[in-house]
């Protein structure tokens, strides 16, 4: 990833940008008056909230904050008590734990886009108010994703996931594969990437198969009652919901023939002048890998961890 730069102030920094923003910054009014406020702003700087949370800010404070989704298991989620359950808050606790501070779990509901998440979690904060994060678990390692949020710094991958294929061996041939539904059912979740996939694969060879459902869940339930000979989806979520019936169905990774991302690597965002907090984050992570530590939480959980590709 690019190196660290040093940086000023929040205060005068994001003066800066503001100036820039409203395109002052070359006239010479506006750079007095940017002095100035400058200068205003570095005296009131120890009354304000630090933006930015560089390590020795989250060392000294004693407290890291994690960012992640609510309402997604069996990564997140909140259950009626308050406390945030599932694979990334636990990761963000043993996270914490290798750094020698506290977590705050911080479950936030996700946006339309996930650049959106990353505007109001990491770098600009919740419109509605609430902290910004140190960082913010769940975030897709794409690419062109990361080059256009460059004010984030998006790194230490830790898993990677995949849609699968899950049947009945009694219904339908593992051996077919896809094949098998062009006349067996098949569930899926409603406008998912394994939605749009499944009802256009093979000119169109399974969409009077395709049988939608509003959540994982439901689909899941469908499929382990009859109702449906397969189900398509991440292979997290079909593991997590089957529970202990897992082992009674057969798990396929088929080859896909498209270009919907039917897999994808997650990692971290730390806001882009806090790169250090990130990379001792990804030291924490690599730890907890090499100890095995990593495997067990997704364990705990019916799921199966699986390394990131090498890049």
């Amino acid at each position: 990833m690019s190196t660290m730069r040093k940086q000023g102030s929040p205060g005068t920094c994001h003066l800066r940008a503001r100036f820039q923003r409203w395109g002052l910054a070359p006239y010479a009014l506006a750079r007095a008056v940017m002095g100035s406020l400058a200068l205003f702003a570095c005296l009131i700087s120890a009354a304000l909230p630090a933006l930015a949370r560089p390590l020795d800010d989250v060392m000294q404070s004693k407290v890291l904050r994690v960012i992640v989704y609510d309402d997604f298991a069996p990564f997140s989620w909140t259950e009626e008590s308050g406390t945030v359950k599932g694979i990334d808050a636990d990761i963000g606790r043993a996270v914490a734990k290798e750094l020698g501070v506290e977590a705050n779990i911080i479950a936030r509901i996700a946006g339309e886009e996930v650049d959106d998440d990353l505007r109001s979690n990491i770098w600009q904060g919740p419109r509605t108010g609430g902290p910004v994060g140190d960082v913010m678990l769940h975030v897709p390692m794409e690419r062109e994703f990361i080059a256009r949020n460059n004010l984030v710094g998006i790194s230490n991958s830790y898993h990677h996931e995949k849609v699968a294929v899950a049947v009945h061996r009694e219904m339908v041939d593992p051996a077919l594969a896809l094949k098998a539904f062009a006349k067996a059912k098949i569930a899926v979740q409603f406008s998912t990437a394994a939605h749009y996939y499944i009802m256009f694969a093979d000119d169109e060879a399974y969409k009077n198969q395709v049988q939608p459902y509003r959540t994982m869940q439901s689909a899941v339930e469908s499929f382990m009652s009859r109702e449906a000979a397969g189900i398509i989806g991440p292979r997290s979520e079909l593991e997590y919901l089957l529970g202990s019936k897992v082992g009674d169905v057969e798990i396929l990774e088929p080859e896909y023939d498209t270009d919907i991302r039917m897999s994808w690597t997650i990692g971290t965002a730390v806001k882009q002048d806090s790169r250090d907090t990130g990379y001792a984050i990804g030291r924490a992570l690599r730890t907890l890998e090499n100890s095995g530590k990593l495997d067990e939480i997704f364990k705990s959980y019916g799921v199966t961890r699986v390394p990131p590709p090498t890049p």
